[in-house]
């Protein structure tokens, strides 16, 4: 199908990992060559008092006091202040480095004349340390730390977006600022929200979404395209696992994913062998993306292994000759499967995850093979492999949808948004604006305007502007209000959505949402290319 198993109105049951770097924010690794338990990145040595610390000059430095031992029965023999007198010959602590001055510190007053805790701040690199200190790095360190010593452990709770990403939070942090790309307004963060709303009461208690929970007779079945596509609709608002409100339901749901993950990087969870014949790649495609934005959008260390093992996955599974996907790992290509596909691998990206540069250029041979003849260059096929039968002829066509794919693919790939095909390709886009149509001449199809209002976005000016001002009232004014559905759009009413009957209710509803959010969440796919 287009969306996850079908194209066009043709029900295509048919045929069927790990890296490491930097991560921001977190502390370098202590040389080895130190000894006693780690706080932070101080170091404390094994005799009291004893701190060894690198880096400030050339050489180590070392901050030390002698305690004389004072036993117990002296200290029940002897008060405090007698106690005290046996110390009274301490010096003051001070730290010695080769080729610099002594530096003494004053002590916190405590038991023998010493703090009675060490303090972790002097002559530690730290972030409180003076601006003018030239230790002091303004980024992230360039190699991720692995593992944490002593106590106290450090957190990995702050929420660094890698670059592409930042700009995904504004509508949250800066709820009153404008976009000059038009839609952001009340009533796109009211509709928006009450979707969102929405999606949060579906979510299944282990975390995930299912299509069938809102339509039991939907014919295509799988709850990790379902928890993908709502993940999706959550950080397209700006929302992740760690911060705003949805963050418990995001943590819930990327946890599901992560925990139902394969060895080998497969994110899909099979459930019905019927669908699992053509759902599978689309919704290990759906996933990845999702996985990938969550670490990027965060630099969770935790989740860089999963998110790369997503990619691998896609890397490994894609068709050697013919540079695309299809149902299953190395069987065909269509252009419907390769988006999702591509979309993944840009992300992935984006996020600072490793993706082979030998996947884009086969996929580029598949676009070019998918690529409409003659006249219809601008346009794009779902399969131009097809068997020429009654049943899969229609995938040799060019077709409106499977133009917006292309196009989609083809801008990730390096056209500009003002090359002759692209423009050519907006301009067909424009001739076939959204619309609802009748009922005997339906033409809802949520999953054409999902990929189209991304190309037209991109393009920008008056093919942007006719496109956004058709879609956006067509969607506010469609979205149920009120009720137990409210923030959701029926699939059905007032004219069946074309993929109603394939994925239902949950399906349209997401992409709906996506569609709203393009507008000001600047996706990192749309940051990278639209230039």
């Amino acid at each position: 199908m287009a969306p996850i198993g079908a194209v066009d109105g043709d029900v295509a049951i048919a045929g069927t990992a790990s890296g490491s770097g930097p991560t921001m924010g977190q502390r370098q690794r202590a040389p080895s060559n130190q000894t006693g338990p780690v706080m932070g990145d101080a170091q404390l040595a094994t005799a009291p008092f004893e701190r060894s610390q690198m880096g400030m000059t050339a050489g180590p430095m070392i901050a030390t006091a002698a305690v004389p031992e004072v036993s117990m029965s002296v200290a029940r023999d002897h008060g405090v202040a007698d106690v005290l007198a046996l110390a009274s010959n301490i010096q003051p602590m001070g730290r010695q480095s080769s080729g610099g001055l002594p530096v003494h510190l004053t002590a916190i007053e405590g038991p023998g004349g010493l703090g009675a805790e060490p303090s972790i701040d002097v002559g530690v690199n730290t972030r409180q340390a003076r601006r003018d200190s030239t230790n002091i790095q303004p980024k992230g360190p360039r190699f991720s730390r692995s593992d944490f010593g002593g106590v106290p452990s450090l957190s990995t709770n702050a929420v660094i977006a890698a670059d592409p990403f930042r700009g995904r939070s504004a509508r949250i942090n800066d709820p009153g600022a404008s976009n000059p790309a038009g839609g952001f307004g009340p009533q796109t963060e009211e509709a928006i929200e009450r979707g969102l709303a929405f999606l949060a009461r579906q979510q299944l208690t282990d975390g995930s979404w299912s299509l069938q929970s809102l339509d039991r007779n939907v014919a295509l079945v799988s709850d990790t395209a379902a928890t993908g596509l709502a993940l999706l609709a959550f950080q397209g608002a700006g929302y992740n696992h760690r911060e705003f409100k949805y963050a418990d339901v995001v943590d819930a749901a990327i946890r599901f994913l992560v925990e139902n993950q394969g060895p080998n990087g497969d994110l899909f969870v099979p459930l019905d062998d019927r669908s699992n014949a053509s759902v599978w790649l689309y919704s290990h495609g759906i996933a990845a993306i999702a996985m990938c934005e969550a670490y990027g959008m965060t630099q969770d260390p935790e989740l860089r292994e999963p998110a790369q093992k997503a990619i691998d996955f896609i890397v490994a599974s894609q068709h050697k000759e013919r540079g695309g996907w299809r149902y299953s790992p190395g069987a065909e290509s269509d252009t419907s499967v390769s988006g999702w596909m591509m979309m993944a691998l840009k992300s992935g990206r984006l996020a600072g995850l490793k993706v082979p540069d030998k996947t884009f250029e086969r996929l580029d041979t598949f676009l070019s093979m998918a690529q409409g003849q003659g006249g219809e260059s601008h346009m794009f096929r779902y399969n131009p492999h097809a068997p020429d039968t009654t049943e899969q002829r229609h995938g040799r066509k060019t077709s409106k949808t499977m133009t917006s794919v292309g196009l989609l693919m083809r801008l990730y790939a390096g056209w500009s948004r003002d090359h002759p095909e692209m423009m050519k390709g907006a301009d067909f886009l424009r001739d076939n604006l959204p619309e609802i149509g009748t009922t005997r001449d339906p033409k809802r199809d949520t999953y054409y305007w999902y990929y189209a209002t991304q190309v037209m976005f991109h393009v920008g000016g008056d093919h942007w502007r006719d496109w956004n001002d058709r879609l956006h009232s067509l969607l506010i004014d469609s979205q149920e209000e009120n009720g137990p559905m409210a923030g959701s759009w029926d699939p059905r009413r007032p004219i069946p959505d074309t993929w109603a009957p394939h994925a239902g209710r949950l399906y349209v509803t997401t992409l709906n949402l996506l569609s709203l959010e393009v507008t000001y969440r600047h996706l990192p796919l749309y940051n990278d290319t639209a230039r």
